[in-house]
């Protein structure tokens, strides 16, 4: 009787290797199933823009009075600017003239008032990960009014970092790192170089869901201040947003917002802790001409504000 032999077949490392354990070794495996790879993690916003989609919904466009602004485009990279506002009795007329000239890598905007004042603005993208910004304004009437603010923004794989510069002696850095792919950590430092001025915050960023409808953020500093954002996407058409900020022996406020972009138009609303209900309503009339309608309303402060504006020339 002829015996059966039988073969054992060589298993391979990796068949052996613990679901936890990496080919670097157990610790980068288990790093790797809590925090998941590298490359799965994106590169967060910059700290400035931890709450923009919220922001988004919470700050519509109010304005007190009647505002026509005219943009002409003159060539595919330079935009004429003229900003009209008819204020009320709280607010002044104005006649605003500016100009825009930007391409891939450099955007430069100037803008002027009839009071003297100047506003200029450069962005220089001097390459794929770094991004160079100044900030001017010049008032004619005080020269303590005026401001200058640099900044230089560093984006990797997977955080972003930045520092800047504010005329004065104020300087500032901050970063922000992926943590998971859907939670960023970070925080920023300020110091003054003339005054005893000093403090830093912490702040966090997580998002979730099939198709990252939701974002919520935190964020805390050394003076007792603390912000917390959420904002969920219902649909492409709809969006909810909600705000707390506290500020330690001094105020806190609570606001609902929202967010419905029709075909042709968007509204926004917002209501707030302390009574004030605002809305605007930005549609599209035709091709490049866009009908603006604000309005805000306190009954308990008795502050009421209604604008009418025309933007022509609006991509």
């Amino acid at each position: 009787m002829t015996g059966v032999q039988t073969c054992a077949l060589p298993i391979s490392p990796r068949a052996q290797r613990h679901p936890l354990q990496s080919s670097d070794g157990p610790m980068p495996g288990f790093l790797e199933y809590v925090f998941g790879k590298r490359e799965d993690r994106s590169c967060p916003p910059r700290l400035e823009e931890l709450k923009k989609e919220a922001q988004g919904i919470m700050n519509p466009d109010i304005f007190d009075g009647a505002r026509f602004e005219f943009n002409k485009t003159l060539t595919q990279k330079f935009q004429l600017n003229h900003n009209i506002t008819l204020g009320s009795s709280q607010v002044p007329s104005a006649y605003e003239f500016g100009a825009t000239f930007g391409d891939e890598r450099v955007l430069l905007r100037g803008r002027t008032e009839m009071s003297g004042r100047v506003n200029g603005l450069v962005h220089a993208q001097v390459s794929d990960r770094t991004l160079l910004r100044l900030q001017t304004q010049m008032n004619p009437e005080s020269l303590a009014a005026s401001s200058c603010e640099a900044r230089a923004d560093y984006k990797g794989h997977d955080f972003a970092t930045g520092a800047a510069y504010v005329a004065g002696g104020l300087t500032l850095c901050h970063a922000m790192k992926s943590i998971t792919p859907n939670l960023a950590v970070g925080g920023e430092g300020f110091y003054h170089l003339h005054k005893p001025l000093k403090g830093a915050s912490l702040a966090a960023r997580a998002v979730w869901g099939p198709k990252e409808e939701h974002v919520a953020t935190v964020k805390a500093g050394s003076f007792g201040q603390a912000e917390l954002s959420y904002q969920r996407k219902v649909s492409d058409k709809v969006g909810l947003a909600t705000e707390l900020m506290y500020y330690h022996n001094q105020l806190c406020t609570f606001g609902l917002g929202y967010e419905f972009r029709l075909r042709q138009a968007t509204f926004k609303g917002v209501i707030q802790s302390d009574t004030t209900c605002s809305a605007s309503l930005e549609e599209r009339v035709s091709a490049g001409v866009n009908l603006l309608l604000s309005g805000q309303l306190n009954h308990k402060k008795k502050d009421y504000k209604f604008g009418f504006g025309l933007a022509i020339g609006t991509q």
